[in-house]
């Protein structure tokens, strides 16, 4: 299990995680979904290791969270100009050498052979969830992983996530539109001003615009007359 307690993380002066609580089964799909500036981004850097806490506890199954047992795929994957795909999967190979970037390849349908700056959007994020991927890591941890992708790419990752977590992989997926995890998650949070406000399993998915609703997470503007 994943237990985060009173986590707290600020920017400066500006407070983004706030006495956060967070508990997510192991094994299971854990959607996170909340409006842009909500802690998102922030929480998962700190789930990885990337920023460190000013206070609580990251546990993982009562021990504190290793940064070695995490996978953090961001939004908006970065490479090294002028790499190519398969340079760029090679350096995973060096940590998993059992990592067989051809066979995956056969599912993922990128260039490898061609450098990355000249790989489209949803390309660029399939090579980067293929690297994730190539670091066997416990827990996967993938930012926004549908934006840019065309249709087929998000029924290929559709499709990966769920054998994942059936291979014991504890996988968390942010969102800001709620309606991407429904069909994959066991379970889906919002979090709102650094905290998370609830949580619920997929019997309760339906009930899930009411409960965004009820706790001001997602509401719309009024439009002006056009």
């Amino acid at each position: 299990m994943i237990k985060i307690e009173k986590l707290e993380f600020s920017y400066g002066n500006s407070p983004v995680i706030n006495e956060l609580n967070w508990e997510l089964e192991q094994g299971e799909i854990h959607g996170l979904i909340g409006l842009n500036g909500a802690g998102k981004t922030t929480l998962f850097n700190l789930m990885a290791g990337w920023l460190k806490p000013a206070a609580g506890d990251l546990l993982f199954n009562e021990l504190p969270l290793h940064r070695l047992q995490s996978a953090f795929m961001e939004t908006n994957p970065r490479f090294y100009p002028m790499i190519t795909g398969q340079e760029y999967l090679d350096i995973f190979k060096l940590k998993n050498p059992g990592f067989d970037s051809g066979v995956w390849n056969k599912i993922f349908k990128l260039p490898l052979k061609e450098v990355v700056d000249n790989y489209s959007t949803g390309m660029q994020k399939r090579l980067s969830l293929m690297g994730i991927l190539a670091l066997n890591r416990e827990i996967l941890i993938l930012d926004e992983p549908f934006n840019g992708l065309d249709f087929e790419a998000v029924r290929l990752v559709s499709h990966i996530v769920p054998s994942l977590s059936a291979k014991g992989k504890t996988v968390i997926i942010s969102s800001h539109i709620p309606e991407s995890l429904t069909n994959i998650c066991n379970t889906i949070s919002l979090i709102r001003n650094g905290k998370i406000e609830f949580i619920i399993r997929k019997p309760q998915f339906s009930e899930l615009q009411n409960l965004i609703d009820f706790h001001g997470g997602f509401e719309t503007e009024h439009l002006p007359s056009l």
